[in-house]
This record gives structure tokens, sequence and C-alpha cells, in this order.
């Protein structure tokens, strides 16, 4: 990737030792303030049991209150002001220590609203499991390991079904498994393929047909959905990387600099070097 990205041994200080899954108890927060956006390489939930702030996500800023859930994927770009007394659990981990055959999980994708606001019992149930998950990380047990993967894939099938009824997911139907396994493919060739026919094709369907789901699920059209990514990564760069306006432009697949800042201008109403500016 280009753009710069933290990894766990890296928040901790520590000599990388090949460490993929680590677990806070924040009474109240070590860090309040994140001025300056930065994203990592593993996967993070932020679990906020009372405090107050903003958490701004992929540029988007979100208000922090009690009993929420922030997501946060590889890659996504965030920072945060929080209250001084905001406490919770950060709890974070690697693809790689994700069970094997563990299914697709709703709020890990970049259309997804990136927060959840649980009920007090629902609160109650994941920090049981959290405090499980820490007594298990003072010991030295045998299967260690293998018992904080179950326990990792258990808290997040409980949020993906608190989640899916939050949002009124239905992971099942086939249009939903059609939108996730083309967003799938969006994140893995943006920067390569902007025509919808690529992903149709790939997709086994017809570019009209990928289209109407779209729109029937979310409103905006495939192309709607490529250019929003391609967007938010040229966001990322200009706020993250020392990258220069050409560079940023072919490496998002764009042969003219020009025609780069006609698209970004078009779709935010700012130059990418007003962007920059504004968010540097």
């Amino acid at each position: 990737m280009l753009l710069p990205t933290v990894g766990i041994e890296q928040i901790f200080n520590l000599p990388y030792t090949g460490e993929d899954f680590k677990l806070l108890r924040h009474d109240p927060i070590n860090m309040p303030h994140i001025p300056h956006a930065h994203k990592h390489d593993f996967y993070m939930l932020l679990i906020i049991e009372q405090g107050s702030g903003t958490h701004t996500i992929d540029f988007r800023e979100h208000s922090v209150s009690e009993k929420m859930v922030f997501f946060l994927a590889p890659g996504q770009a965030h920072q945060w002001d929080l209250a001084e007394n905001t406490s919770g659990y950060q709890l974070m981990f690697s693809q790689k220590f994700l069970t094997a055959g563990s299914q697709r999980l709703p709020f890990f994708n970049l259309s997804a609203y990136p927060a959840l606001t649980l009920e007090n019992d629902q609160y109650q149930t994941l920090t049981l499991e959290f405090e499980q998950i820490l007594k298990e990380m003072s010991t030295t047990a045998q299967f260690q390991t293998e018992l904080l993967q179950t326990r990792l894939q258990l808290v997040l099938i409980l949020l993906k079904r608190w989640y899916s009824h939050s949002f009124n997911l239905q992971d099942t139907t086939t249009d939903n498994r059609l939108i996730n396994s083309f967003l799938t493919l969006l994140d893995q060739h943006y920067m390569v393929h902007s025509e919808v026919s690529f992903y149709a094709d790939e997709l086994h369907v017809t570019p009209n047909y990928l289209n109407q789901i779209c729109r029937k699920k979310s409103g905006i059209t495939t192309g709607d959905y490529i250019r929003e990514r391609i967007l938010l990564e040229a966001k990322r760069m200009l706020t993250l990387t020392n990258l220069d306006i050409k560079e940023i432009a072919y490496a998002l697949g764009f042969n003219d600099t020009s025609y780069f800042s006609r698209f970004f201008r078009k779709n935010t109403g700012v130059s990418p070097q007003e962007f920059r500016k504004t968010n540097n």
C-alpha cells in the first residue's frame, strides 16, 4: 500500500514478535486526543463505556456517547478527540488471527455505518466476554491462542447479530450476497478497474442487473460506488502521504493529472490541493 500504516506492535512500542491480537481496558483512555489522521494494518473495535467527543473515520465525524462500538477495517483513516474521562475497551486483531472460514462481517464494509449503540444487556454481555479474554491473556495455559481466537469469533458473531438487527440486514438474501461480493472485488481492483462491466463480468451478471441491485439496496448506482471508493482513497493519500498530485493521480489509474483534478473537484467541490491544505 502507498499509505503509511501502523501495526499493533508499533502502538505499544514493542519489537515485532508476531503479535496479532490485543485487548486493552481503558479506565480512563490513555490517548484521548489523536489530532492527525492515520491508518492501521489491522482491525480495531473501540468500545465506549462512558465518555463523549468525536471519532472521525474516513473523513466523516461521528459523535461519541456511552455504550457505543466503533468498527475500523485495515486501511481506514481515523482520528479522535475524546473527553479525558472516556473509558471502555480497545480490541485489535490482524486478518490472520481470524479463524479459518470466518463469515463476512457487515460492519467492516467500507460502505457500512461504522458505529453501533448497544442496549444495556448487550453491553453487559460484551464486557463479560472481554473480561474472559483479558483473564485468558494473563495466563500461559496450553492452547491459549486457539481459545482467544474462538472468543474473538464469539464476540464478532454477537456484534454481527446486533448490528444486523439494528440496521435490518438480511445477509442470506441473494441480493446482499451479490452486493457483498461486488464490494469485496471493488476494494481489490478499484485502482485498476473503474468500469462497471469489469465487476459485472467477474460476478457473472449483466451491468444493468448489477446496477439495479445497487440502486435497490443502497439508492446509488454501481458507478457511484466505484467513484466513491476512488475518491476515498484519494482523500486518504492527500491527507496521509506526501505524494504529489501527479503521483496520486497515477496510483489511482489516472493518466492525466488535470483530469484527476477535475474529477476530484466535481465530486467534492474543492481541488485536491485545497483538500490537502484544509485537512493538514
